[in-house]
């Protein structure tokens, strides 16, 4: 027991040991971890410029049109796309005056439309139509004219025989397709004659997209 008790309590007061550690084979090279190397000084990359059509190349703009219908347009946009920059269709809607009409006022009733008709008829008018459905229903329509002087010559007949009739303009409205496209010097040798009788192509600004 007391060989035991002086074992420990010389193992508590002597100073440990260094031991040193030899590496297996000589001649490796010692590991560094990436901390324990230099830090290098960060590079700013400046972003590079973005090469497009409109900076690249000296572009000319046109607008072709109207086109009177899509399936038209998009046929012939189909035809150029490979031979221009780039395509875009508009469609536009066009109005127009188309006559004018004219007519008596609604009635209250089918009855009362009816029997001014059968007035008109005493009076020897011809060419009228009592209306009896839809938005006009009750209205007895006295004609639909194109040049206004006709319709006013309508109305002073109708006014001498006591009609009080009255006129509107009648508005006619329907679509129209534009093509607009860019294009280089070099490629308009390429494009298809777009202008026709009805079709024009014209020189026009080019919009930045």
């Amino acid at each position: 027991m007391s060989n035991i008790g002086f074992y420990v309590w010389s193992q508590k007061l002597s100073a440990p040991q260094n031991k040193s550690f030899t590496a297996t084979d000589p001649g490796i090279i010692k590991l560094k971890l990436l901390s324990e190397l230099p830090k290098a000084p960060i590079r700013t990359l400046e972003p590079a410029p973005k090469n497009t059509a409109a900076t690249t190349v000296n572009q000319i703009c046109y607008s072709a049109g109207p086109f009177d219908s899509e399936a038209s347009i998009l046929a012939t946009e189909e035809l150029i796309t490979p031979l221009v920059l780039k395509t875009s269709v508009r469609k536009l809607t066009t109005t127009q005056e188309a006559g004018y009409w004219v007519y008596l006022p609604a009635m209250p009733t089918r009855a009362e439309a009816l029997a001014k008709g059968r007035e008109l008829a005493a009076a020897k008018v011809k060419d009228y139509y009592v209306v009896t459905a839809g938005n006009h229903e009750n209205t007895v329509s006295l004609g639909l004219y194109r040049e206004q002087y006709n319709a006013d010559n309508r109305i002073t007949e109708l006014t001498r025989k006591g009609f009080a009739v009255q006129k509107e303009v009648r508005i006619e409205q329907w679509p129209e397709f534009w093509l607009d496209y860019s294009i280089t010097d070099e490629q308009l040798g390429a494009l298809p004659e777009l202008a026709t009788d009805t079709i024009s192509s014209n020189e026009v600004s080019c919009q930045n997209s």
